[in-house]
C-alpha cells in the first residue's frame, strides 16, 4: 500500500481526481493500460501526505488520451513541488510555465 494512512474516501478522492471513479477505482494495475498507469501512479503519489518535494516525468503525455494529458496539466499547475520532466510534447511544456528549459541538440 502507498499511503497506508489515506482513509478510504482520501484514497478514492485522489483516484477521482485522476479519473478513475466508482469500480475504476478498484482495478488492478495488471489491467491497466500504460496511459492509467500513471494517471493511476500519480494519484497514488500526489495522494500521500505529504506530496513528494520532487516528481521526476519521463515522457508523461506519451501513454494519455486527451482527458488524460489535461488532468496531468491541471495537477502540475496545481502542484506546488519541484518538477523535473522530458517530454517532446511542447504544448505540454509550454502549459507548465517552466522557469527553466533545458534543450539537448544533437
Amino acid at each position: 500500500m502507498v499511503n497506508p494512512n489515506a482513509t478510504t474516501h482520501a484514497a478514492h478522492a485522489a483516484l477521482a481526481r485522476f479519473g478513475f471513479r466508482a469500480d475504476d477505482a478498484l482495478r488492478r494495475a495488471g489491467y491497466l493500460s500504460g496511459g492509467e498507469r500513471l494517471r493511476g501512479g500519480l494519484a497514488c503519489v500526489l495522494g500521500g501526505t505529504p506530496p513528494p518535494a520532487l516528481l521526476i516525468l519521463d515522457e508523461p503525455t506519451s501513454h494519455l488520451d486527451l482527458s488524460g494529458i489535461e488532468a496531468l496539466k491541471a495537477t502540475l499547475t496545481a502542484y506546488n513541488g519541484a518538477v523535473l520532466v522530458v517530454s517532446h510534447d511542447q504544448a505540454f511544456l509550454e502549459t507548465l510555465e517552466l522557469d527553466r528549459v533545458v534543450q539537448l541538440k544533437k
